[in-house]
């Protein structure tokens, strides 16, 4: 087996590139991405829900202001 210029080795059986990434034997695609162990892809799903969470408590706050200046009162509407 020759390593791509990475350093990384091809695994045919696993269809993915075999290196070493923070002292850990990984997984890279063909495109030389790093392949998230499943913890890290939970942590990253989860701060891509807190952002939206943020983005959408932004724009709530963004609409009750507009409701307030056209004199309506968020809190009472039905």
């Amino acid at each position: 087996m020759i390593p791509n210029p990475q350093g990384q080795l091809w695994s045919q059986e696993l269809g993915f590139y075999l290196g070493i990434y923070d002292r850990q034997l990984r997984l890279f695609t063909e495109n030389g991405s790093l392949i998230p162990l499943p913890e890290e892809a939970a942590e990253e799903r989860a701060d891509e829900a807190e952002q939206r969470a943020d983005e959408a408590e932004q724009r709530a706050a963004l609409l009750a202001a507009k409701l307030r200046e056209l004199g309506i009162d968020p809190e009472h509407i039905s």
